[in-house]
């Protein structure tokens, strides 16, 4: 990984959309700070585009795009995505309607069956608020260890679920969307852009497993310092990387693009070098 200030200024001049996570990426330690809270304002006044992308429930997704300056939020995973039109919310699922509530039981199925073999384990507090997806405690209310983690990995396993770890939660679905697909279908379906355009225009940040897709079909991606925490469970690495953590590497991503494409308009291109 590079650190994102060797992101030169011809690339980030490209950029038109930023897909990020929410938890521990746009947060930092549980908060919306002021700089990143700043970050996001600055962004959109530059013609670029904040997606939310995360592993969070409907219930905090619903918050987020009404509060921040963002219209689509995708949420639980890849499971539905919110779009804000106005005062209009709509909301688009991955799956049609009959065939998410058939395999509502056979999610339950697995995942009570992984909280009985694992007994410090426990659904994550915002459960009711899903809508698409099941999570399990990991890191929030409690903090399992990676042997607790491994073996409710296997009993979900076992029952042929998808599953993927974020920093604070085990996110459980079935059907075959993740991060990347969600965002893959917006962007094109909703905005018309052809793969070409995708991949130079679309710049994506997270820190952990379930961020991995996005890292994979992007180059343009970002990893902020924590995403140290995840490096035992990813196979495919970000491009780049913040020093700072959390939503002050967010912030620190957005000054560095700002400033880069601020030196496109002034006619100073700096040509990108390897790591």
């Amino acid at each position: 990984m590079k650190p994102i200030n060797q992101l030169s200024p011809a690339r980030a001049g490209a950029i038109r959309y930023i897909l990020t996570d929410v938890d521990d990426t746009l947060s930092y330690r549980g908060q919306l700070l002021p700089r990143t809270l700043q970050a996001l304002y600055d962004l959109r006044a530059a013609g670029i585009t904040v997606v939310p992308i995360t592993g969070a429930c409907a219930g905090w997704c619903d918050a987020l795009v009404r509060l921040l300056p963002v219209n689509t939020v995708i949420g639980e995973g890849g499971g539905f995505r919110f779009q804000l039109d106005g005062q209009r919310l709509s909301t688009e699922y991955w799956l049609p309607d009959e065939r998410r509530h058939q395999q509502r039981e056979q999610l339950a199925a697995a995942v009570n069956a992984a909280l009985t073999a694992v007994p410090r384990a426990m659904l994550a507090a915002d459960q009711s608020l899903r809508l698409t997806d099941m999570a399990i405690d990991i890191g929030q209310a409690v903090t399992l260890s990676t042997d607790e983690v491994s073996a409710l990995c296997a009993e979900l396993d076992r029952h042929e679920v998808n599953y993927s770890t974020s920093s604070i939660h085990l996110n459980v679905w079935s059907g075959d969307h993740n991060k990347w697909r969600a965002a893959e279908r917006y962007f094109t379906a909703r905005l018309g852009l052809t793969p070409d355009q995708i991949q130079a225009q679309v710049l994506c940040i997270g820190d952990s497993a379930n961020d991995e897709p996005m890292f994979r079909a992007l180059p343009l991606s970002v990893g902020v310092a924590n995403i140290v925490h995840s490096l035992p469970w990813l196979a495919t690495l970000p491009s780049y990387q913040t020093e700072e953590e959390g939503g002050k590497g967010f912030a620190e991503m957005a000054e560095h693009l700002l400033k880069a494409r601020g030196e496109v308009t002034s006619g100073v291109v700096v040509s990108e070098t390897t790591a």
